[in-house]
């Protein structure tokens, strides 16, 4: 089985809790692994069983789908997905471009930057942007990635959603997104109220020491414990005991504050110039008024 609906980003824009409350409406299955990332993979011919065990227990849901962030940016993602379902239901959710960057970078210091250079993490946010401009910036372009989706797609199967009315309308948000999917926009998500911990404040290390042992204990964690589980019991078992067992939350609480230090004022002002250009095509192409993301 095929999913019908697509979460496509973009990440730390309150894309996990529409994850959650949309895994709770009774019309709706989600697969348990968010970011599969199944479209973006490298070459997926052969493979397309692997991907629908995600929705082997889908059962007679209305809506059917998953949550991957990385296909906003994706390549490859919308000729797949157009390929091999054409028909699909597309949502993503765009945040302040700027305050995207800052939350993109404090989840990448969690993870040690993947270690992408192998010569250890940046020590600050602009040492971060000197050395992977591109790699941090590129999540935030948002008028240009949705082009390339609209290539493929009509726009009446893209629905766009703006963090600033998670944040400020979360109902009327779930409601509109319900009724877009064809599922019951009255359903009541038990998360609904829950958005001040998903969706604001994000969290940053306790010390600097702290944020090291964080980023070693989560790669021993992948490494010895998920990767040989998800080999066992296949993707979708592994995930949902991940989730049962509540391990990124625990380790937040114990290596992690919320909130994030506040941002250099010459490093905001130099990013809003560079956002300039994609927030007003994203203007145009939304018929929003986002003046307040340039300020």
């Amino acid at each position: 089985m095929l999913p019908n609906f697509m979460g496509i980003g973009a990440p730390k824009a309150g894309t996990t809790w529409l994850f959650k409350c949309l895994s709770e409406h009774p019309e709706v299955f989600v697969a348990a692994r968010k970011e599969t990332n199944f479209f973006d993979y490298a070459a997926i011919d052969g493979r397309m069983g692997e991907y629908e065990e995600h929705f082997a227990t889908a059962g007679d849901a209305r809506a059917i789908g998953e949550v991957s962030t990385r296909y906003l940016t994706s390549a490859r993602a919308p000729e797949r997905i157009k390929q091999y379902i054409p028909g699909a239901r597309l949502f993503v959710s765009l945040r302040n471009p700027v305050d995207q960057v800052y939350s993109h970078y404090w989840h990448l210091s969690r993870q040690n930057f993947h270690q992408w250079n192998g010569d250890g993490a940046p020590r600050t946010f602009e040492e971060a942007l000197e050395r992977y401009e591109n790699r941090l910036l590129e999540p935030s372009l948002y008028y240009s990635h949705l082009q390339r989706w609209l290539d493929c797609f009509d726009r009446s199967q893209l629905h766009i959603i703006f963090y600033d009315d998670i944040r400020d309308r979360p109902g009327e948000v779930l409601m509109t997104l319900f009724e877009f999917l064809g599922v019951d926009p009255q359903f009541q998500a038990p998360s609904t109220t829950e958005k001040g911990a998903a969706v604001r404040q994000g969290t940053s290390p306790r010390s600097p020491r702290l944020g090291a042992l964080h980023s070693l204990v989560y790669a021993n964690l992948n490494r010895r414990v998920y990767l040989p589980l998800k080999g066992a019991v296949g993707p979708r078992i592994a995930e949902e005991v991940k989730n049962a067992l509540h391990i990124r939350e625990v380790m937040e609480s114990i290596f992690h504050r919320k909130g994030y230090p506040v941002m250099q004022p010459r490093t905001r002002a130099r990013l809003r110039s560079q956002f300039k250009e994609e927030i007003r095509g994203l203007e145009n192409l939304t018929g929003r008024d986002l003046s307040a993301w340039r300020v």
